[in-house]
């Protein structure tokens, strides 16, 4: 026999049930706000965000994904590590020097190079070749880092004796300044740390030499097995160098040579057939490489030597 139940019982469970209903609807129409003013915030993002960064340097060709890190959606390119770095804009492309057709070697008659043994061997290389007949100064030592020419005193043996590094950059007033600075100094300081000792170098040459031509030569790669073996040449190491450099050289109006792209292989490392034993130095056919990059990459100057053929040569 059923048990009976009190009509007050009955209208009690229809009531619980009918509340269940209202509070399953209610959680299901504020779900559906919650999902409405989500879509709503993204769309007006999508339409009101600023351009995404552009990569500083030109990867094309690489084997690799761009990595954008989480904490600042910057696309520092591949393999990129959490090293700090400024984005800017224009990219690489307008910030490097373009190809302005070629120079009579005249053009570095009043040009000093500075830097460590990789501006060296450019010195001893390019003795032989057609550089031998400019009239070009060299501050370049084997082991230098930007911290070496701020130091009181600084001198430099290029192969001739000591030089005062100072005094030879008032004396001159160099109409430009190479610099090829990177090496060394990844192996001795962090790259933030040596881009800021960099950004006082270039402050202090124009304190010497007001109006001097600053050309700033990116970090050039190591081979695979450099990079591999020696963690402060690694490939992110240089390529996050290179960002920071090229920032700086937006920052202080320097003119960037872009010596990175052009000694890389498709992978981004040191091409083999221009790399010394050691995976970073250079054979006397990189060396022909860079003066040639050097003649056909210059600021524009309506004074410049340009040779014939080239698009702002003059016969006056």
């Amino acid at each position: 026999m059923a048990k009976y139940k009190a009509p007050a019982d009955a209208r009690s469970r229809r009531r619980k049930q009918q509340k269940a209903r209202y509070m399953a609807m209610y959680a299901t129409i504020a779900l559906f706000i919650l999902v409405v003013s989500f879509a709503i915030v993204k769309v007006i993002e999508l339409f009101t965000r600023e351009d995404e960064p552009i990569p500083l340097l030109d990867n094309s060709g690489m084997q690799t994904e761009t990595v954008i890190t989480p904490q600042n959606n910057y696309i520092f390119g591949p393999f990129a590590t959490d090293l700090d770095s400024a984005v800017i804009n224009p990219d690489i492309d307008v910030l490097r020097v373009t190809e302005n057709g070629r120079v009579d070697i005249s053009y570095f008659d009043d040009a000093v190079f500075m830097g460590d043994s990789l501006a060296d061997g450019f010195k001893f290389y390019n003795q032989s070749l057609s550089l031998k007949n400019s009239a070009a100064v060299y501050l370049t030592q084997q082991g230098t880092t930007p911290r070496t020419f701020l130091a009181p005193g600084a001198m430099v043996d290029a192969g001739e004796g000591p030089v005062d590094v100072w005094a030879t950059i008032e004396q001159r007033q160099p109409g430009k300044i190479y610099i090829t600075l990177g090496t060394n100094a990844l192996m001795a300081m962090e790259p933030d740390a040596f881009v800021d000792s960099y950004a006082q170098l270039i402050d202090k040459i124009r304190s010497v030499s007001p109006n001097t031509l600053i050309y700033v030569t990116t970090i050039t790669p190591t081979t695979v097995e450099k990079a591999t073996s020696e963690p402060r040449l690694s490939f992110d190491r240089i390529y996050q160098s290179n960002l920071l450099l090229a920032t700086m050289c937006n920052e202080k109006d320097c003119a960037l040579i872009n010596l990175y792209d052009v000694f890389k292989n498709s992978e981004g490392y040191l091409r083999d057939e221009i790399a010394r034993a050691d995976g970073y130095h250079l054979t006397p056919t990189g060396y022909k490489q860079w003066l040639e990059y050097l003649i056909t990459h210059t600021v524009y100057n309506p004074a410049s030597p340009y040779v014939p053929g080239s698009p702002y040569y003059s016969a006056e």
